[in-house]
């Protein structure tokens, strides 16, 4: 499910960078030598820095536009399981997991909603509420879309797996989001 690899998103980062510094360098150049320069070389140094202002900007834009990684806390309590992700702009991911489990997929009631509602001071929101399946199932449905999956048993045991490399399971670490309140 994931589009592009940690990995090239990193490489594309690099490469926005260093665009912006050729930019700002061609852009420092045009100015320092316009001065100086014939009409026929200002007119030149007038679109390269045009050309040093057009790739600044793209490469600020694509900078900002940069994807997060995508969370997915797993809070398993007994037969119910409850999904909060802060990935609610890649929306397929949570279609995908409902049409995958889709005869253990129950709406939250209000007081469900409710009890959840902290989640959002730090930017998750619940999204799925499944009722009686394998938490290993879910699990491993989960590492395979999202890059980040925390889970959370009814002893308050935290699992972080980190699959933002490969979506084969790794082993898990004992670490917990960053989280303002933890109150299931």
């Amino acid at each position: 499910m994931v589009v592009l690899q940690r990995a090239e998103l990193r490489r594309n980062r690099a490469i926005y960078i260093l665009a912006i510094v050729l930019a700002a360098s061609v852009i420092a150049m045009a100015v320092t030598r316009y001065a100086e320069a014939s009409e026929p070389s200002r007119i030149a140094l007038v679109a390269l820095a045009m050309t040093g202002v057009a790739a600044l900007i793209l490469s600020v834009i694509q900078l900002y536009a940069f994807p997060r990684r995508s969370h997915v806390l797993l809070a398993h309590r007994g037969a119910e399981m409850v999904i909060a992700t802060n990935a609610l702009h890649e929306s397929f991911k949570l279609r995908f997991l409902r049409d995958v489990l889709a005869d253990s997929i129950s709406s939250f009631s209000d007081e469900e909603r409710a009890r959840w509602k902290f989640l959002e001071e730090d930017g998750y929101y619940a999204a799925l509420l499944v009722r009686n399946a394998k938490k290993v199932l879910v699990l491993r449905l989960c590492t395979m879309i999202f890059d980040d999956v925390f889970a959370v048993d009814a002893t308050n045991r935290w699992e972080h797996h980190d699959s933002s490399n490969t979506a084969e399971p790794a082993f898990p670490k004992g670490e917990m989001p960053r989280l303002k309140a933890w109150s299931p």
